[in-house]
């Protein structure tokens, strides 16, 4: 797909905006409002996502808070340019409530509920890497859908010791080969980026999130991280989301590091380029 198959009309752009009328695209939105929410929800409802009500309550309860008190916006805007002041989002979201918010990898667990299966799971998780999302999903009530299936979240997200020290980009495919992951549905699909530490010399899944298929442009559903924004991105093509997720300095390591690589469900797409 390229952006030449995007129209574009600028004539309609003075008209409200409504679920057909074509963006300029890439445009993404921290849905800070029910305008943004209720179109998000839609388009995830339609798609055949999970749990679209919990989600709708999870983003709206965040907007509510962490979002008015650091004037997140129910628009669309160019996602090349988005900035949130996460410290207002901290202290909103900490104000009002005496709990963990989500993060990316819960979110989008949460959502592929029953579509994402595995063959095997860990027995256990020892790990450190997923400590806060597991003390979360343990202690707090809103998350039990998420700890019935706890075992397949760690072995879908934790650390695993690298396959291939030439390739180690291999480790995160072979892992999701080796318990049998697999997603039903035809539009709806796992984007990871799995960060690589040298110290370990294993890989974790540092960030995720949904993406949904359409027939001339993608739509990428997230959490940027605990207590961040929920955001929604529409693309062209792989390469712009790549591009946008780039923009993130936390995602990357040292210089000479490899990675952080990119996945579609299990097959490796590409490496973040800063």
């Amino acid at each position: 797909m390229s952006k030449d198959n995007i129209e574009t009309d600028t004539a309609e752009e003075s008209k409200p905006q409504d679920s057909d009328k074509k963006q300029e695209l890439p445009t993404a939105t921290y849905m800070g409002g029910s305008n943004t929410i209720t179109e998000v929800c839609k388009e995830l409802s339609l798609a055949g996502a999970a749990h679209v009500d919990t989600f709708k309550e999870w983003v709206t309860d965040f907007a509510d808070s962490a979002g008015k008190n650091a004037k997140l916006k129910d628009t669309w805007a160019d996602a090349n340019k988005m900035k949130a002041d996460t410290g207002k989002c901290m202290d909103g979201w900490e104000a009002k409530h005496d709990y963990s918010d989500a993060d990316c990898r819960m979110t989008a667990f949460l959502l592929l509920d029953g579509l994402l299966h595995a063959q095997s799971v860990e027995d256990s998780y020892s790990g450190t890497y997923l400590m806060f999302d597991t003390q979360a999903i343990d202690n707090v009530d809103r998350y039990e859908i998420i700890r019935q299936n706890k075992d397949m979240f760690t072995t879908l997200y934790g650390e695993k010791s690298i396959t291939d020290d030439k390739h180690p980009e291999k480790t995160f495919s072979d892992n999701w080969k080796k318990y049998g992951f697999q997603i039903d549905s035809d539009r709806i699909s796992l984007i990871s980026i799995a960060i690589y530490d040298p110290d370990s010399d294993a890989i974790f899944v540092g960030h995720t999130g949904l993406l949904i298929k359409y027939s001339d442009y993608y739509l990428f559903v997230e959490k940027i991280a605990f207590e961040q924004p929920y955001q929604a991105t529409k693309v062209s093509n792989m390469d712009e989301l790549l591009s946008i997720l780039s923009l993130r300095p936390e995602y990357f390591g040292e210089e000479k590091e490899a990675g952080p690589f990119v996945y579609n469900n299990g097959d490796y797409v590409g490496t973040l380029k800063k």
